[in-house]
């Protein structure tokens, strides 16, 4: 079975869904055992987890007619906006050295991962030792960004700096996740429900301004074009093999899959 490395530029959220999802297919079906992928989005787009409902996260009609789109991830997690960020994903058998074993060592390994090729760039990424949640009043309305799970990628200072979610089906693991070059994530605030207090969307606003870190801040000649080569190279080092490079748009069944993807929008 190959090792695949997907680099795609700027595409719209249902295609860069539909490609993570495709590429999981391909592990299940025994034609790949680990692909890892980068990729950007265009336009920017909200991405909300496989469980939330978007019209308890989100007034969907005000965002698309603000010409953004929205999107489900096949990962749990909250809602994410993408804009100038880069995002990668690993899908791979589930007994994959890269992310065997429980959920927190699968974490910590990918995370390791991650970290190595971002402190190459130089970053200084570290991972948090620690969980703990940024808004004290539940879960509801809080998106990704609002919260620091444990072996998440952090500043050195504490900020936030990738937003990472995983999933696995079917004896394949995925995980995905956000790394962000300009902290736009108060964008998601803008975008909450009507029922949502004012008091709270700017309790989040500050919260996502000053909670967030980005790579802009540390390496400002950095793209992600060149975090995405030293992400790629990483992944080599530590899967211990020269992956192949695959096109997205050769992967089966894409066409029909980003039509799945978009059914979102068409009910709104």
């Amino acid at each position: 079975m190959k090792t695949l490395a997907i680099r795609d530029s700027l595409q719209s959220g249902f295609v860069n869904m539909a490609v993570d999802l495709c590429s999981m297919k391909l592990v299940e079906s025994g034609k790949a055992r680990a692909i890892f992928r980068t990729y950007m989005w265009a336009p920017h787009c909200l991405s909300i987890g496989r469980f939330q409902k978007p019209e308890k996260e989100v007034d969907v009609q005000r965002l698309l007619q603000d010409g953004y789109h929205i999107v489900r991830r096949p990962t749990g997690g909250r809602a994410v906006w993408h804009g100038h960020e880069l995002t990668y994903s690993l899908v791979a058998r589930e007994d994959h050295p890269l992310v065997s074993g429980s959920i927190s060592q699968s974490l910590e390994k990918v995370a390791h991962l991650l970290t190595e090729g971002l402190r190459r760039s130089g970053i200084p990424a570290m991972l948090n030792s620690s969980s703990r949640e940024l808004v004290s009043s539940g879960r509801e309305f809080n998106p990704c960004f609002t919260s620091h799970g444990r072996s998440e990628i952090m500043t050195t200072d504490g900020r936030k700096l990738v937003g990472s979610a995983q999933a696995r089906s079917h004896g394949v693991f995925i995980e995905h996740g956000s790394i962000i070059f300009t902290n736009q994530q108060a964008m998601v605030v803008e975008y909450l429900p009507s029922t949502v207090s004012s008091t709270r969307k700017e309790s989040m606003r500050k919260l996502l301004r000053g909670g967030v870190g980005a790579v802009l801040e540390y390496n400002p000649g950095i793209t992600p074009q060149i975090l995405a080569e030293s992400l790629h190279e990483q992944f080599a080092i530590s899967s211990a093999v020269v992956p192949d490079h695959y096109l997205s748009g050769n992967l089966p069944q894409l066409e029909e899959t980003v039509h799945e993807r978009s059914r979102i929008i068409e009910n709104y």
